[in-house]
């Protein structure tokens, strides 16, 4: 006599905890490595630092800026508006800057910051704060014009109590204006790594390197062990090889954004902030967002 089955059908019951049970441990454990793993091979969300240091002849001179901002809306620019290594002498730019200025603020993911020159603190002061006080002035004539916050060129890098004081005094200057949008921002640019004495509450960003390609695998060292403090870093690089795989590019970039949340690139080798670079798009792709 065959001996009968004991094996009892399984509930349906507890194939639904089986399952809810694999969901959890999914949840709770592959998810989170999946994210951790990604974030350790992949890069950090960028800002890109854009030296627009073009007249706009015409209303078409700036065709790849806004090219390269309407095709990457994921991706945020800081451009820095410079008319004539600074705001000029008159109150307000000519109507081609103005309409092309203006163009760019329809766009939601740029922000415009004006080119003050500070000559390493010993440029007079006053000429600074009046520099300052034109950009702020251009809201006067059309809130689209206006500047969101101002980028300090040849910041000191070398320490002294009256260049920390001088950078301050500009610094609070601008956080202070009225005529500035948005939070104000204000960016030091020594090109290398400064003083940490120059730290304070009023300097968003740093520019803690501006140099070649080249000479930045020759400082990498001293950039990665600056603090932990991406957001307050930028990194400015030209003469880029144009023949690196994107691959290769991403790669580098992503390594880069690790340390600094503001990025500029350029291929170019020479009149590289007065020049779109034909590579522009290419390097705008490979922008962690």
């Amino acid at each position: 006599m065959p001996r009968p089955n004991l094996t009892r059908p399984r509930r349906p019951w507890c194939i639904a905890i089986s399952i809810a049970i694999a969901v959890v441990i999914i949840i709770v454990i592959v998810v989170p490595c999946a994210v951790l793993l990604t974030r350790k091979h992949g890069g950090e969300k960028t800002n890109v630092l854009f030296p627009l240091y073009i007249y706009p002849t015409n209303d078409s001179t700036w065709d790849p800026l806004y090219e390269s901002v309407t095709t990457h809306p994921d991706l945020n620019f800081t451009v820095i508006i410079n008319p004539s290594s600074g705001p000029g002498s008159s109150a307000y730019p000519s109507e081609d800057y103005t309409s092309s200025v203006e163009r760019l603020s329809t766009y939601s993911n740029v922000r415009k910051v004006g080119y003050v020159r500070t000559a390493y603190a010993t440029r007079n002061i006053t000429a600074v704060l009046d520099d300052v006080a034109t950009y702020a002035g251009w809201a006067n004539q059309s809130l689209t014009l206006a500047m969101d916050g101002i980028f300090f060129d040849e910041a000191p890098y070398d320490y002294s109590a009256a260049k920390a004081e001088y950078m301050q005094t500009i610094s609070e200057a601008v956080k202070s204006s009225s005529g500035l949008r948005r939070d104000r921002m204000v960016i030091h640019n020594p090109g290398t790594i400064p003083d940490s004495r120059y730290e304070n509450n009023a300097t968003d960003v740093t520019v803690v390197f501006e140099s070649s390609y080249q000479d930045f695998h020759t400082e990498k060292h001293s950039l990665n062990a600056m603090a932990s403090n991406r957001t307050a870093y930028a990194y400015m690089l030209h003469s880029v090889p144009d023949n690196l795989s994107n691959g290769t590019l991403r790669s580098f970039v992503n390594q880069m954004s690790r340390k600094a949340g503001y990025l500029f690139l350029t291929t170019l080798t020479e009149d590289y902030y007065e020049s779109f670079d034909p590579e522009g798009e290419t390097i705008c792709d490979v922008m962690p967002t």
